[in-house]
Parts: structure tokens; sequence; C-alpha cells
């Protein structure tokens, strides 16, 4: 077993961080927070040094990453700024892997040149009203029309759609199907008519729009689908593993954030004649932070490493990314107990993970859903 990044990893990850300590100032980030802003200045730089194409073949314009290359790549995006690792993932990562794994040939060499340089952004939608964790009860319907598919219904939850040129969205394509069976992976133009996109206001992660979607009478070709007809919950499962090692980077980098700006803040501030990192409560709450992102960091690593051995690693995958994300929550948690008023300040940035990280327990699958996940796996 190996727990040391490489070479190319470490020069990859000082390269990004050179990049981000220039150009995502905590100034910046606060200012989308606060704004409720895409950090569009942030992307264009990031699609200049060619981070874009990270999680894209070298055929395509990309650079071919692994997942383990990926996973650095989010931790140090996500200890700088989360919400943009989290648009990364929705925008960037979901789209290359759904196009490379179950596109055509001809979609592949028309949108994954774009994507790599920046000239697209993707959403993936899946969730709707009525269907949540059980997301493959979704209602929203395709029928074939001659040389057409004619799509009505409501979507839910859906991330970057605002800001999105496509999104990849489910829809029931065989109404008499199994409910696992009869879905279908669409391309769908954002501009298409029928189409409406409506902002939720949400507590956290404000830079990454969240978005519902008014489908009626939306009208598509018959190409305009990614995969096969009535296999996209396949399309959902194939890269399962590799999606929760994504988020559970994300996880993962925010964390170290929180903790690395407690240890400043500790060092510095003085209550009862000492530093406030003297005390032994305040290094309790240190110790147990960093012991649960080092713990939670291990497993997202295990969990990479399956992954691009093509090793199947539901429950590894599951694990990293409920400890990750539980982990993240105490983090920030922990973070403002130290900071105490400071960390409730609008003006400081403990506050935005304590916003943040609540979604981490419930995007991409809640923390009950991922227990039973496991323990699905545990007893078979």
């Amino acid at each position: 077993m190996n727990f040391e990044l490489t070479d190319d990893q470490k020069a990859m990850r000082d390269q990004l961080r050179a990049l981000l300590l220039a150009e995502c100032k905590p100034e910046y980030v606060r200012a989308c927070d606060e704004e409720e802003r895409y950090p569009r200045e942030l992307f264009e730089k990031l699609a200049a040094g060619g981070w874009l194409g990270l999680p894209i073949a070298e055929e395509y314009g990309g650079s071919g990453g692994s997942c383990a290359d990926i996973c650095v790549f989010l931790e140090e995006l996500a200890w700088h700024f989360e919400a943009a690792a989290n648009i990364y993932y929705t925008s960037i990562i979901i789209a290359a892997d759904a196009l490379q794994h179950f596109g055509t040939e001809a979609q592949k060499k028309a949108l994954l040149p774009k994507l790599a340089r920046g000239e697209l952004r993707f959403a993936f939608s899946l969730s709707e009203p009525n269907s949540g964790s059980d997301a493959a009860s979704l209602r929203t319907r395709a029928v074939r029309e001659g040389d057409e598919w004619v799509i009505n219904g409501q979507k839910m939850f859906c991330s970057c759609a605002q800001i999105a040129d496509y999104i990849l969205m489910m829809a029931r394509s065989d109404a008499q199907a199994p409910k696992h069976d009869g879905i279908t992976m669409f391309l769908l133009d954002a501009k298409t008519p029928g189409v409406d996109i409506r902002r939720l206001k949400k507590l956290g992660l404000k830079p990454m729009d969240l978005n519902e979607i008014f489908l009626t009478d939306v009208r598509l070709p018959a190409d305009a689908i990614v995969g096969a007809v009535n296999k996209g919950w396949r399309n959902v499962l194939k890269t399962l593993d590799y999606e929760r090692c994504c988020l559970s980077a994300v996880n993962v980098g925010a964390a170290q954030s929180c903790l690395d700006k407690a240890i400043a803040y500790a060092k510095q501030r003085e209550q009862f004649g000492q530093k406030i990192a003297d005390f032994q409560l305040i290094r309790q709450k240190l110790a147990d932070m960093d012991m649960e992102i080092d713990a939670a960091r291990l497993m997202l690593w295990r969990s990479a490493n399956l992954v691009d051995r093509g090793v199947p690693n539901n429950k590894q995958s599951a694990m990293a990314n409920l400890a990750s994300s539980e982990t993240y929550v105490r983090a920030a948690l922990n973070g403002m107990r130290i900071m105490g008023g400071w960390g409730y300040l609008m003006e400081y940035d403990m506050q935005r993970h304590y916003r943040d990280s609540k979604l981490a327990e419930i995007g991409g699958g809640t923390s009950e859903i991922l227990r039973i996940v496991i323990s699905r796996e545990l007893l078979r």
C-alpha cells in the first residue's frame, strides 16, 4: 500500500495551488457567496490553464486524469472555494464521465473538446418533487412521436441549470417498465422551447445555483439521448463509485480548510492571559478534527485506487462519502465553537463553511441512504 501522492500529483497540486492563491483570494470567494454569483472569472482562469480538461481523455482535448488525480484536484480546489469545487463536479465531471462512457462518437467529438476549453457548461437533472432518495421513481415523461421525443414534467434540485448550455436529464421513456427500467438520459439544450428554469433560494453554496425545471411539450430530436433508450438508470449506476469519490474529495478539502482556519485563529486569539490554543479543550477539538479528516482522506484514497483499478467498490465509496460528509459538518461546527462570536460574523469564512457543509449530508445520497448501502453490502 502506498499512502503518498505521486510526484506528478504533487506537482499538479502545487501548480493549482499557485493559481488559486493568485486568482481565488478569500475576498473573491466571499463576494461570490454574498452576491450569490457564479465564479465566472475563476472558471475562465481554470479553462485557460487546461484544468477543465482533467477528467476528459486526451483524444477529446483533455489530459485524461485518473480518479485519484481528480480527487487531488478537487480537494485542493475545495480548500480554497468549496462551492467552486461542487460546480466543477456538477458542470464538468458528471458530463465528461457520462459522455465518455455512454455518448456516441459524434457527441464526444462535438461536445467534449468544447467542455475542456470552457466553451460549454452542463448540468445533471435526476431529482423531482416526489423522487429524491427514491430517485428511480421519477415521473417526468418522454414520449416518442415520429422523429422526436416530447417531454413533460418537473425536475427539482438541479444544480447549475441556470448557467448550463446542456442538461443531462433523466426521464421515464417507458411507463410500463419496472421502476428502474424505462428511464433514458436525454441531452437537453437548455434553450429549447418549453423549458422553464427557476432558481431556488437556499442556505449555503450560494455561488452554485439550485433550480427547479418545468418541461412543457419540450421537443427533442430522436438522437438527443446519451446511452441506450430505456437504459438510463445503468448510466447512473455505472459511475456511482467514481462520483462518490469526487464528492468525498470536495468534503475532505473543505473540512481541511475548516481545521486550518481554526488552528490559525486559536494560535492568535488570547483569553485569560494566554493563547486559546493552549487550552486543553481547544486542543482536543483540533485533534479530533485532524483525526477524522485524515481517516476520511484515507477512505477516499482507497476508493479512488479501487476505481482506477476497475474494482467495484460500492461499500468503500459509500463509506468514504458518508465519513467525509459528516466529518465536514463536524469540522465546521467545531470551527464555529473555537471561533465563538467571531465565527458567527459574515466577514469570517467559518460561517460559510457552517452553511455549506450541511448539503454534504444531503446531496449525492443522504447519510441515511449511504448507511443503507453499506449495510446492504455487509449483509449480502
